[in-house]
This record gives structure tokens, sequence and C-alpha cells, in this order.
């Protein structure tokens, strides 16, 4: 795929996550959805025009090719002995999991307890590990997509895991940007089916989601947690009655 083919369809991406469809755009941009329809379709953009949609997006050029690239057909699962340096050093995996997040290096030892000395063997360690790239001036390329699935029972489920899982339902989920309900039902094969495809759906989304809101002030956005369960289930009060 084309430079150029890769950067619209981040593009597209973009609105799409947004919610903003062509008729939107048209009427921001002041033109008509005809016209929009041909600079998507022909790529005929302008510099300007670009910069204008980025604009509305709140993005800029840097931001748009990064998102390109993290598109590419890249791993998202390490291999193992990635995934056991990783869980040996819990410092080095924290600087991992933010820059992942989209955090860079300077940023990193402004706010946490690493210091210039420690970022740097990081990222000569993490470049070591082919996890990044590392450029001069500590300017980095990610080999991995952000949306790393670790190994089931690897290094790093195996320490972690339990303990993520407990702090983070340790709470009274009470506010009004939290949610925790729980339903159970009978369902068919088929909506069995439907509801996985759109639990996979919202985990999609919220990566991207991630991934372009990522790219804002850092005063503007917020560590979340997405949690979903599904399952064949029996509540053991039901079972231990039945006949």
């Amino acid at each position: 795929m084309s430079q150029t083919a890769q950067l619209l369809n981040a593009l597209k991406k973009c609105l799409k996550i947004k919610g903003i469809t062509y008729h939107q755009l048209a009427r921001k941009l002041h033109l008509s959805e005809a016209s929009v329809k041909r600079l998507f379709s022909n790529r005929t953009f302008s510099l300007k025009r670009l910069e204008e949609i980025c604009a509305l997006l709140d993005l800029n050029f840097y931001d748009l090719a990064k998102i390109s690239l993290d598109g590419e057909n890249i791993p998202s699962m390490l291999t193992l002995d990635q995934e056991e340096v990783l869980s040996e050093k819990p410092k080095l995996f924290v600087f991992f999991f933010l820059l992942l997040n989209g955090r860079e290096p300077d940023s990193i030892i402004k706010d946490y307890k690493i210091t210039e000395k420690e970022s740097l063997k990081f990222l000569f360690e993490l470049d070591k590990l082919k996890l990044i790239e590392l450029y001069p001036d500590n300017r980095i390329r990610l080999l991995t997509q952000k949306n790393i699935t670790w190994r089931k029972d690897g290094p790093i489920a195996s320490k972690y895991d339990s303990q993520i899982k407990k702090e983070f339902l340790n709470a009274p989920f009470d506010r009004a940007e939290e949610r925790l309900r729980f339903e159970f039902g009978k369902l068919s094969d088929g909506s069995q089916s439907v509801i996985l495809k759109k639990i996979d759906l919202l985990f999609k989304e919220y990566y991207e989601l991630t991934e372009i809101d990522k790219t804002l002030p850092l005063d503007i956005i917020h560590n979340t947690g997405l949690m979903i369960a599904f399952r064949p289930w029996i509540f053991s009060l039901i079972e231990s009655i039945k006949k």
C-alpha cells in the first residue's frame, strides 16, 4: 500500500471513530458532500485542505503519520523471551507500557520516578529486545501494536493478571464515568455469536480511540480500563437446587 493510501485510510478511520460523516465534514469545510467524496476517491488533497481536516480532528500531520504507521501489520503478541525480560524488570515494563501509550521519554522522566540515565538504559534495552527502534535524540518507533495480546499463562499474565483484576474491581463504581453491571439470561447459539461480535467490535473501537486520543495534550486525557466478561454460566445457587 502506498504512503498516500495509508495516510488517507488513517484519516478516514479517524473521521469514522469521531463520528464525522462526509456530509458533516463538507459543511465544516464549506464544500459540497460530492466534492469531499471526490477528494477522498481521487486523493487530490492539498496540504492546506489536509491541515484543515486534521485541525477538526485535533491532530497534526505527525499524529496522522503515527496513526498510519500504527495500522501496519506489525506483531501484536511478544515473543516468550520478550515477555520474560519485561516480567523480570517491572520498571522497564512500566517504561515500555508508557511508550505504548504515546508518552515520550522526556515526558516519562518528568512525571515518573525514572532518571534520565535509567531512561537511556531502558531505551537501549527495548531496542535490543526489538520492541522499539531507537533513533538519534532518543526518538523511537514502536515495533509492536499498542493493543498487545499477552500470552495466556505467560510471564506477564502470571505475574500481573490477578493483581490487575483485583485492583480494578476494588471500587464502588458509583461515579458518573464508571460502569459496572451484571446481567444473565438464556441465549441461543446465534445470539451468543452476535454478542461476541459486538464485544470484539467494542474493544476494536476502544483501541482506535486510544490511538487517536493519545496525540492530545496530557491534561485532557485520562487513564482508563475496560473489562468485559462473557461465558455460558449458571449461578451455583440455582445449580445447587436443580433436579
